[in-house]
């Protein structure tokens, strides 16, 4: 759900209830998952023309988003292969359904690897990934202001996007030290 649509001076801001993951049947999914694999391997070799592709369900679809003529040529090939499956050995042909998109497999990687980059914007940032449907780098944080939104448009415009998870926190060393240590029991001195 779209908490705050994009306009051209701020990030978009959307909220999932639950994630769709969770809610979603996988039967029948292994020859699109194999698919999506060499269609990724497209986007690594090709990465300025092509974008990231993705799996869309009900029916199980192969998106393979491309940003350039050339990348439009290159993600057309039907993708097939064969795997081993219950005893048995299984071919696969996937048509890929083509989609033009702005933002390339290149910009979105480039900015996930950005040493200052949107993950340090704000306190409430949790994490970041690339989200191949929106085809948007994703920041998630548990706040956002307005401030915010108009910062990273101006920063990285139409390659990012935000997620709102109110209820989520930021996982810290001592966290993770203090849960460990109380599975494990208290430490005797040597």
């Amino acid at each position: 759900m779209i908490v705050q649509p994009a306009a051209n001076d701020a990030v978009e801001v959307y909220f999932t209830p639950v994630d769709l993951v969770l809610l979603r049947s996988y039967e029948g999914i292994e020859p699109f998952s194999r698919a999506l694999e060499i269609a990724q391997q497209r986007a690594e070799t090709y990465p300025h023309d092509l974008a990231p592709p993705y799996i869309l369900h009900e029916p199980y679809r192969l998106v393979a988003p491309y940003v350039t003529a050339r990348g439009r040529e290159l993600a057309t090939p039907p993708i097939s292969g064969e795997y081993w499956s219950s005893g048995k050995n299984v071919r696969f042909r996937t048509v890929p359904q083509l989609r033009p998109v702005e933002n390339s497999q290149a910009e979105l990687k480039t900015l996930m690897e950005k040493d200052s980059g949107p993950l340090e914007e704000t306190e409430s940032s949790l994490s970041m990934g690339i989200e191949p449907e929106l085809n948007r780098t994703v920041l998630r944080v548990n706040a956002f202001d307005q401030d915010m939104r108009h910062r990273l448009a101006r920063q990285y415009g139409g390659l990012i996007a935000v997620r709102w998870e109110p209820f989520a926190h930021r996982a810290t060393l001592a966290q993770e030290a203090s849960s460990s240590g109380s599975r494990n029991g208290p430490s005797s001195p040597g």
